[in-house]
């Protein structure tokens, strides 16, 4: 039951974690303007690429930007086109200067979670063999006492 249950987690988090496939995204156009739009910070919502964006104005924008790559202009002067529309805010995304911090500390995490299940179980396991052995300790004091007392 519980290889059941596990099986059908695995199954449910793998389609889970598929990405879903975008139909402009199948062409070279498509692939420019999924490549635009993803790199392009929003105006209209702080933080967020013009992608994720769910404003109107950003709809526009996406329009605009698959327009332009369908009439063959170049990225470049897209995004020349873009930034004269805002002129005072940076389209561009901001480098990320401690990326790699988040990744790094979920590795140590997980490895101290792995020793210290990987100790516990160990614990358990000599804990279970020093119950063993004085048991087995014990039966062979109680032979042995019935035995001398034989002898007597």
């Amino acid at each position: 039951m519980m290889l059941r249950v596990l099986a059908f987690s695995v199954v449910c988090l793998a389609l889970g974690c598929a990405p879903i496939p975008d139909e402009d995204a199948s062409t070279d156009e498509g692939r420019q303007v999924q490549s635009i739009v993803r790199n392009t910070q929003s105006p209209f919502c702080p933080g967020k690429t013009l992608d994720s964006c769910p404003s109107p104005k950003a709809g526009e924008w996406r329009r605009d930007i698959r327009e332009w790559v369908e009439a063959g202009v170049p990225g470049p002067e897209i995004r020349d086109r873009l930034q004269s529309r805002v002129p005072t805010f940076d389209l561009s995304i901001p480098p990320v200067k401690s990326g790699w911090i988040i990744p790094v500390v979920a590795l140590l995490l997980s490895t101290l979670w792995f020793v210290v299940m990987v100790r516990k179980a160990r614990g358990r396991g000599a804990q279970q063999r020093l119950d063993e052995v004085d048991t087995v300790d014990d039966d062979l004091d109680t032979r042995l006492d019935r035995e001398l007392a034989a002898l007597d």
